[in-house]
This record gives C-alpha cells, sequence and structure tokens, in this order.
C-alpha cells in the first residue's frame, strides 16, 4: 500500500513548488519525489490534499512533515481533514487509524456524526504537537 505524500517546497516569493511520493519521503523529500508544478500558493497546497495522502512534507528552512488525519467518521468527505505534527509520526498515525475505526463504529452505533467529529478533533488535538485545519495556510509560513 501507497505512502501517499505531498511535498511543498517554499519559495523566496512565498509560493511553493509541489511535488508528490507515492511510497512517502525519507531523508531528501525532493529526491524522493517528482514535479508536480510550481507557483502554488498556501492554499492551494492544502486545497490538494484530501483523505487520499497520508502525509504533508514542508520544506522551507527546515522540513516539516504532518500527518493527513480524516476526520469525517461516514468516511463520505474526502476534503475534511486535519494535519497534525508529532515528534513520532509513526505512533500518532498508528494512534490515529485506531481512532478513527473506534470513530466509525460510533456512527455505525447510532452516535451522531457530528458529535463523533467534534470528539475525533479534540482527541487529535489532546495528543499531536499541533493540529492545523486546512482553512488557514498560514502555519506554512512558520515552524509551527
Amino acid at each position: 500500500m501507497g505512502r501517499r505524500t505531498l511535498v511543498a517546497v517554499a519559495r523566496a516569493d512565498g509560493r511553493y513548488d509541489c511535488r508528490y511520493a507515492h511510497w512517502g519521503v525519507d531523508a531528501d523529500p525532493v529526491a524522493q519525489s517528482r514535479p508536480l508544478g510550481g507557483d502554488w500558493t498556501g492554499a492551494a497546497v492544502l486545497d490538494a490534499l484530501d483523505a487520499t495522502y497520508e502525509r504533508l512534507v514542508v520544506r522551507d528552512e527546515a522540513v516539516r512533515t504532518y500527518a493527513v488525519c480524516w476526520l469525517d467518521p461516514g468516511l463520505s468527505d474526502f476534503d475534511d481533514v486535519a494535519l497534525a505534527r508529532s515528534d513520532d509520526l509513526e505512533a500518532l498515525r498508528d494512534w490515529w487509524v485506531d481512532r478513527r475505526e473506534a470513530a466509525v463504529r460510533a456512527v455505525d452505533a447510532g452516535r451522531p456524526p457530528e458529535r463523533v467529529r467534534t470528539d475525533l478533533l479534540a482527541a487529535l488535538r489532546k495528543r499531536a504537537a499541533a493540529v492545523n485545519l486546512p482553512d488557514d495556510a498560514s502555519f506554512l509560513r512558520g515552524g509551527r
């Protein structure tokens, strides 16, 4: 199974050159990915992300990696994602998959999807070092 990763390389003009990796990236996200195109805004980077991606890697003065966490417990809205940072991204991802599966089961058992989603996002905010929703691209400009 692939580990779809969007790589956003910051440019001096505040825009991004974006790249794609199907099997994820390790030490060198640029060398391990292929070009998607340049001149993307921060909002365009986030608009490109959906639940089919596993990670977002932002390369500016440093390399920051975010887990793409699908929030929709109804499993129908692919754009309903949050981006989470952690010192241990693998552990966060494993924890997240378990939490999301429990959320899906809760909806199947009759809990209101909106409430389950709210609880899921709250749990993610407690677990991750930072959580960003894709309606605000400001976190791309800085080390958060």
